[in-house]
């Protein structure tokens, strides 16, 4: 008789079928034709958009982002887009890994790319801060694409292997995930100082122990990461907005928007971090202000949502 399967340690009948739900979704994603699982994303999109009891949540950030209020026809026609874009960031995400270098130099197009490629052509490191908007994995293995290696990290997932298994689908997409662990910040600095383009999400700071900075009307703690990897190295800090399209020529795919170099001067400590810090997160305010149904935020960001969501 074959031996008896053994669950990992840690891990829950619970959280093992999370992980099989999500590899056999991979393995759907890659199987479907594009216009099929795209069609199918929509409308798991419209239909948790109805019934996720999220919904009240997304509509408060959502109504923070984009000024719209809360009740109004053009808020909720948003809320729809947001989940809707949520659903397709999961679909390409499992889909990605069988694209190839050609898919994405055609499928991502950028009128700003060479604020970022014109530094780093020549062999020098940079960091690029991105927001949960749009699909920052297209965005790296776009720029892997274009013959630059990425370093990135990420958290780390329950179970391990969860983990594991999307570390294994961003190599392939060309990018080399390191844990979110002690030490990571090192290994960015490193990897910049090798040469590399170092991507960091800056938006979201899940332990509350960053430096806070206004970012939409209120103070809120933003990641550290990416100003302290910039005072350890020197390098600049460019902030890049990823968003979904359908391109002319029907084709989807996405833009990015590359801002312009935010320079590291002489600067050290904490002053200088909650300096760099702020200029990040007002330059990822103008980002998700553009498209906030591409913000894939949908828990409770700031302060005084998570005092409501406490008292409630």
């Amino acid at each position: 008789m074959p031996p008896r399967y053994k669950r990992p340690s840690g891990e829950g009948r619970l959280i093992q079928l999370v992980y099989y739900a999500f590899v056999g979704g991979s393995a759907l994603a890659r199987a479907l034709p594009e216009r099929i699982s795209y069609g199918l994303a929509l409308w798991i999109g419209r239909l948790a958009a109805r019934f996720s009891k999220q919904r009240d949540q997304v509509l408060a950030n959502l109504s923070r982002t984009s000024g719209k209020p809360l009740g109004s026809r053009e808020l909720d026609a948003l809320l729809v887009k947001a989940y809707q874009s949520y659903a397709r960031y999961w679909l390409e995400t499992f889909a990605l890994v069988r694209e190839d270098r050609d898919f994405f130099l055609d499928r991502f197009r950028s009128t700003t790319q060479d604020r970022l490629f014109d530094h780093v052509s020549g062999g020098k490191g940079a960091i690029v801060v991105v927001g949960h908007l749009g699909n920052w994995d297209a965005g790296g293995a776009w720029v892997g694409a274009n013959g630059y290696p990425v370093v990135a990290v990420a958290e780390v997932l329950k179970p391990r292997r969860m983990f594991d298994f999307f570390v294994s689908h961003r190599a392939k997409l060309g990018m080399v995930i390191h844990p979110a662990e002690r030490g990571a910040t090192v290994k960015l600095a490193e990897a910049v100082e090798n040469g590399a383009v170092v991507a960091i999400l800056g938006d979201r700071d899940l332990k509350g122990r960053g430096p806070v900075v206004e970012f939409f009307g209120e103070q809120v703690p933003f990641p550290a990461g990416p100003a302290s990897v910039a005072l350890k190295t020197g390098a600049p800090v460019f902030i890049a907005g990823v968003y979904g399209t359908v391109h002319e020529d029907g084709k989807r795919g996405w833009i990015a928007e590359i801002s312009g170099p935010i320079e590291i001067g002489s600067g050290s400590g904490p002053e200088a971090i909650q300096e760099i810090t702020q200029r990040v997160a007002r330059e990822l305010e103008r980002c998700v202000a553009k498209h906030p149904e591409e913000w894939h935020v949908f828990q409770p960001f700031w302060p005084s949502d998570r005092k409501e969501k406490a008292g409630a």
